[in-house]
């Protein structure tokens, strides 16, 4: 097996079997990004407070509640053997590449790394998922129809802010003739970032595939974006409602069929005991103890104890849209939208993973069959933002994205000439705002200054925007003063784990464009309280540009926890908002955007090396790495950088295993 690296540090990885190609992943990961592995594996084991003390008992004890690692064992323990040795070998090379990897967060916490399991990836994997489902935006939903009734339907979108973007044409729309697959996941800005470039060639003339794309690091192969050769695919959430809480009884004789107690270590302090309650229909993630009574959260991964890994080599091995869908049907959470072309010209937009279906009483009877899907022409275009993007979508959930950015990317398109890859990750950077119309349709003509009224709505350093962000500021800073939302404004009723869902103005500014178009929202005038708004942002004088209030702002994993960490990360200033394409989340009450575009790529079906790709900040998380943020300004500038697969043009690395 053997390792090279292109001019950003990005691995390119190659073995003469599949379990070769895993080991050097996991080795070269390790390398790159020993920090990241280290705290992902606490995460996933319910272990983080050992390390880092009380900080991390809040997630510990959520990891443990919701038996994040007991899943992944599960799960592992159902997979089939070569799964198995594939998830093996790529443990054997994290191991390995963790002896002796440059990690300061470690040295400085004077600790070293511990041990992997085979079945850590998915641990690692469940991590990042469990809290993108609907179960935390429920908890919102029931305490504001608590506090609201039937107004709380105002506040319908799902999720947090932002989304991500997918999309693929026909060949027929193409200056190369074949199919492009383009898009950009948003995720939370992390440092470093939370997707990794890599590439996976694999020599066994049995068994040979060449695959380019992006992974978690810490689960092996490419799960979500990857160009293999003759076919490409990428993802967006589907949005699917596919997790339940059920009040369920705790005491004796009650709903628990299940208790245990856990003892969780924490550094410099003594050990914490957690009881761990199970139930039929999945275990107890909140309680009362006082009262009697708990929440328990059903999950797919709950049920069938497995976690989709059974797609991982089938997506490696893919040579056709055909088997890229073939692959999605092992998927099991969270539910995907998966946007697939091959060299054929077939482009394929369907639905991939499991969607409970549910009686009259809520409960689970089966699993939503057949999913969504649909194909475009060769002169057609498949688009995907987190929106209802068809019908059928009604079977996944009730809530979606705003339609915004899926209409304006169809715009785009529509009205874009041949695409190649540039272009194509060009409609990506776009930053026209289009959500903001109820908003400036309430404006009344006087209060419109002289450059407003020229704005074409780009979120951006123009004078427009700027005003614009400050009335929007001012619009939802008074809507949250109501007095019957008073109760939201109070910090989450389940502890700081759940706070970005319960972030009142957060909720407002997601659904303005909701608001503004009911007749009394919360017992307020919208009119009125818009002129308001538009008088107060003309009085207190010209604001600043637009990109120097709403900053590039990732979180390291010990900001995360609200630990100090001496920050590496530039505090770039960031163009776009939470319903442009360039989905760069707005914060109420900041200066900064802590959620945006995670990745961008744009994979040219014609020839690999005419696609494009990039992160934010860097291939590498060791800030004294030359590829920690060269990346960076790419990225920023809304572009990407050329994938190189030419082997000839690449450099040999000599210090791996």
């Amino acid at each position: 097996m053997s390792l090279f690296r292109d001019e950003w540090g990005i691995p390119h990885v190659r073995g003469a079997s599949p379990a070769e190609v895993a080991r050097m992943q996991g080795w070269v990961t390790a390398r790159d990004r020993a920090w990241q592995l280290e705290i992902e594996r606490l995460r996933g084991e319910g272990r983080t407070a050992e390390l880092l003390g009380p900080a991390g008992l809040e997630w510990d004890t959520f990891a443990r509640r919701a038996r994040v690692a007991a899943v992944a064992r599960a799960a592992y323990a159902g997979l089939d053997e070569e799964t198995q040795e594939f998830l093996t070998a790529y443990v054997e090379g994290v191991r390995s590449g963790l002896e002796g990897a440059s990690c300061p967060e470690l040295e400085g916490l004077g600790a070293a790394p511990g041990a992997w399991q085979p079945w850590t990836p998915l641990a690692v994997f469940w991590v990042q998922q469990i809290l993108f489902g609907s179960f935390p935006s429920k908890l919102f939903g029931a305490r504001a129809a608590m506090v609201l009734g039937a107004e709380a339907a105002l506040f319908r979108t799902e999720g947090l802010s932002g989304g991500s973007n997918a999309y693929g044409v026909g060949g027929g729309r193409t200056a190369s003739g074949a199919p492009i697959v383009a898009g950009d996941p948003h995720r939370l800005f992390e440092a470093p970032n939370v997707y990794l470039q890599v590439r996976l060639a694999c020599t066994d003339p049995d068994d040979t595939f060449d695959v380019v794309g992006m992974t978690f690091p810490g689960v092996p192969g490419v799960q979500h974006f990857a160009h293999a050769g003759r076919v490409a695919w990428g993802i967006t959430n589907a949005m699917g409602d596919y997790q339940d809480l059920y009040r369920v009884d705790l005491r004796p004789g009650g709903d628990v069929v299940r208790r245990s107690v856990e003892t969780v270590l924490v550094r410099d302090q003594e050990p914490v005991e957690v009881e761990v309650l199970e139930t039929e229909r999945g275990p107890v993630v909140l309680d009362d103890p006082e009262e009697g009574w708990g929440q328990a959260l059903r999950t797919p991964g709950h049920d069938l104890d497995d976690l989709g890994f059974g797609a991982l080599l089938p997506l490696l091995r893919s040579r056709s849209a055909a088997d890229v869908e073939s692959a999605v049907a092992h998927w099991v959470e969270p539910v995907n939208n998966w946007v697939i072309a091959d060299v054929t010209g077939d482009v394929v937009h369907t639905v991939g993973g499991r969607v409970p279906r549910r009686d009259d009483a809520g409960e689970w009877v089966g699993w939503v069959d057949p999913l969504p899907r649909r194909t475009a022409s060769a002169g057609g275009a498949v688009v995907t933002a987190n929106d209802r993007c068809m019908p059928e979508f009604g079977a996944l959930a009730s809530a979606f994205a705003p339609p915004f950015r899926a209409k304006r990317i169809t715009h785009l398109l529509d009205e874009a000439g041949p695409l190649d890859a540039e272009h194509a990750v060009a409609v990506l950077a776009d930053t026209a705002q289009t959500a903001g119309e109820p908003l400036l349709a309430l404006v009344p003509a006087e209060l419109l200054p002289a450059a407003p009224a020229e704005w074409h709505g780009a979120m951006d350093g123009s004078p427009g925007a700027a005003w614009y962000a400050a009335l929007r500021a001012e619009v939802v800073d008074r809507i949250c003063a109501a007095p019957s939302l008073a109760p939201l404004r109070e910090p989450s009723p389940h502890g700081p784990l759940y706070a970005p869902w319960f972030s009142l103005p957060a909720r407002v500014a997601g659904a303005l464009h909701i608001i503004l178009a009911a007749q009394k929202p919360f017992g307020l005038d919208p009119r009125a309280l818009v002129a308001e708004a538009a008088r107060a942002v003309h009085e207190a004088g010209d604001p600043a540009p637009w990109p120097e209030d709403h900053r590039f702002w990732p979180l390291h994993a010990l900001e995360q926890f609200e630990l100090p960490h001496t920050r590496t990360a530039p505090a770039t200033p960031l163009p776009g908002d939470t319903d442009t394409v360039r989905c760069n989340a707005w914060i109420p009450g900041t200066t900064v955007t802590v959620r945006g575009s995670v990745a961008r790529y744009a994979w040219d079906l014609a020839h690999r090396d005419n696609s494009r790709w990039v992160v934010p900040l860097g291939a590498s998380g060791d800030p004294d790495s030359p590829h920690h943020t060269d990346q960076h300004d790419a990225w920023a500038d809304g572009g990407a950088v050329a994938v190189v697969t030419d082997w000839s043009l690449l450099t040999e690395e000599k210090t791996c295993p």
